[in-house]
């Protein structure tokens, strides 16, 4: 025998004994996926979503086995159900994704002994535009369709965000006669559509950002209002710094006097701080209330720090000795530049 033959039936055993112990294996991997009862990828359907949301007015296209008298082109009707041949009554479908009405149609072929073992599909060959709207304190308030399992946080990050205005709480107002939420509910996720009885929720926007309770971060249906509150705010104005609205952020702590001043990034050279004033709208009647206050002594710890409430004016004059004497500094020091500059010259 030739080298060139030794060398060619090595090569043809090593080849052969490869497949065999491939081939060994994967039989052997198919037999413990078959013969494992405790197998939960081979027997326990999965909680994934998927599909897109169905709503009313939809057109489906429903595909059954080769079953000819059953598959076909759907619309869902205004009352969010599909009538299906055969079928001795509707099914419901506006809410819910092609695949769990797909699951559903095979459950009702099934208990009605239509079909033993059914196949079914479900494509969504029209839609009708679903919507929401997204309105408050946020950066590009409108309504946003949806056409898939939908949460909070995907509607305010579709709505670009938070806007720097934004309080602490939002509601969702449901539609009164929602079809449920938008294909269904996220794991561990609220059920909206037994909320109060469509009773519109409050969700506390730092449990929801915080991601520590999932069961906030709601499913939302079509139809649905979300708005973001936004934060009650206090005006500081007169002799200070930068005079504006400053938003308490947080609805569960409070602004006083010292901090609306220092986010007004304090009082001026010639703010009258002894005669400052919180002027404040009564809860009772149309009238405002005038509070005086020292800011002298608050800012000094000799008097207490006032809590401020929502809308809360905090005026602080400017003394007319201080600008007179400020004016009179300035005039002076101009003079003496001006004369600097005289002697400089001659």
């Amino acid at each position: 025998m030739s080298r060139a033959s030794k060398v060619l039936s090595i090569l043809t055993v090593f080849i052969l004994a490869s497949a065999c112990t491939v081939a060994a294996q994967v039989n052997s991997q198919n037999r413990s996926i078959v013969n494992n009862p405790g197998n939960r990828a081979a027997d326990t359907p999965t909680n994934l979503y998927g599909g897109y949301q169905i709503g009313v007015g939809d057109i489906l296209d429903i595909h059954v086995n080769d079953e000819d008298d059953i598959s076909g082109k759907y619309q869902v009707d205004q009352d969010g159900n599909v009538k299906v041949s055969l079928l001795n009554k509707p099914i419901p479908a506006a809410g819910s994704t092609t695949f769990e009405l797909s699951n559903r149609m095979s459950e009702e072929l099934k208990k009605q002994q239509i079909l033993r073992e059914p196949s079914v599909s479900v494509l969504i060959i029209r839609g009708m535009t679903q919507n929401v709207s997204v309105l408050g304190a946020v950066m590009r308030p409108g309504v946003y369709p949806i056409e898939k399992p939908t949460t909070l946080m995907d509607l305010i990050s579709a709505a670009g965000g938070l806007a720097p205005n934004a309080g602490n709480t939002l509601t969702v107002a449901h539609q009164a006669n929602g079809n449920g939420p938008a294909g269904g509910n996220p794991p561990a996720a609220v059920n909206v559509s037994t909320a109060a009885n469509g009773a519109p929720s409050t969700i506390n926007l730092t449990d929801l950002l915080s991601a520590k309770n999932p069961a906030v971060n709601l499913g939302i249906r079509a139809g649905d209002v979300i708005t973001i509150n936004t934060a009650p705010v206090v005006f500081v104005v007169g002799s200070v710094v930068r005079p504006g609205a400053f938003a308490v952020q947080d609805r569960r702590s409070q602004m006083t006097v010292l901090q609306a001043v220092a986010m007004a990034e304090g009082p001026t050279p010639t703010a009258s701080l002894g005669k400052a004033i919180i002027i404040r709208q009564s809860a009772s009647t149309s009238e405002r209330q005038e509070i005086p206050l020292d800011l002298k002594k608050v800012m000094h710890g000799k008097d207490k720090d006032q809590v401020l409430e929502a809308n809360d004016i905090l005026f602080v004059p400017q003394s007319g000795l201080k600008a007179s004497l400020r004016r009179m500094g300035d005039i002076g020091a101009q003079a003496a530049s001006n004369a600097a500059g005289y002697a400089l010259v001659f």
